[in-house]
């Protein structure tokens, strides 16, 4: 079909990342400083017990006149003085707590001064997080399809060679409903991630690089939930994978764009 519409990829890996970065605030999955379950801070060696406070992890320390938050309970820890990496900005970018959420798995937020809010890795499975952690996934497959564009050259069909029979039948039948439509751009455009990463394997394109591969793979996956709107992280170990996850789209997108660029040299 003949092109109307601009590129998908007109906007390089870093400005895309960085607009990611810069618009999608902090805030949004907190929990409101009205809304905190606290406990006095003379009190907290009885909170293990106290079933009203279960279901939380960490709980705000404040003092005796319950104004102000003077340590926090960290369940399994105990008692915690506050330290200055415990405090991030409300409006700070949402991706610099997913990115760092299985060192750092609570954060206060400030604003004017004054405690704000608190988020903490159980809130990566909101709905603010499946915007940033598909977006991040949909840059890599997108680079990733452009990257083999680019290896196949003229023979644009050449990464179909990498795939079984049954795989192409596929990708012919969605061919065929995109030519009925309008939408056809190639047939790659009409493959699914997992059919794309595996033609980049075939066409050796990972060679040497079999962690960037797995972390792909990984990317796959997650990407499967967040499309179906499943929950991705409903237990603790769960949601200490998304912050790798973060960090490898990043870094996996990046390192995509510069392969690329390596072709088009």
């Amino acid at each position: 079909m003949n092109r109307w519409a601009s590129r998908v990829l007109g906007t390089s890996a870093s400005d895309f990342l960085a607009s990611i970065r810069s618009e999608i605030p902090v805030a949004l999955i907190a929990t409101p400083r009205a809304d905190f379950r606290c406990q006095l801070k003379s009190r907290w060696q009885g909170i293990e017990s106290d079933p009203d406070l279960a279901d939380f992890d960490q709980v705000p320390l404040t003092d005796v006149n319950a104004n102000f938050i003077e340590a926090v309970f960290v369940r399994g820890t105990g008692l915690v003085e506050l330290r200055e990496d415990m405090f991030m900005a409300s409006d700070a970018p949402l991706i610099s707590f997913l990115e760092t959420a299985d060192q750092k798995r609570f954060r206060f937020l400030v604003e004017d001064s004054n405690v704000s809010g608190m988020v903490t890795l159980s809130d990566v499975q909101k709905l603010p997080v499946y915007s940033v952690l598909f977006s991040l996934v949909l840059a890599v497959e997108m680079l990733l399809m452009d990257w083999i564009r680019k290896a196949c050259g003229a023979n644009e069909n050449a990464w179909l060679d990498h795939l079984d029979s049954r795989q192409r039948g596929i990708i012919e039948k969605h061919w065929k409903e995109a030519l009925k439509k309008n939408l056809a751009i190639d047939r790659l455009s009409c493959a699914s991630f997992g059919q794309e990463i595996r033609a980049a394997v075939g066409l050796g394109l990972f060679r040497g690089n079999d962690e960037r591969h797995k972390s792909v793979k990984e990317l796959e996956t997650l990407r499967h939930q967040i499309c179906h709107a499943a929950e991705f992280a409903l237990a603790p170990e769960q949601a200490l994978t998304i912050p790798r996850h973060v960090r490898d789209a990043q870094a996996g997108a990046m390192w995509l764009q510069a392969q690329i660029g390596r072709l088009s040299a």
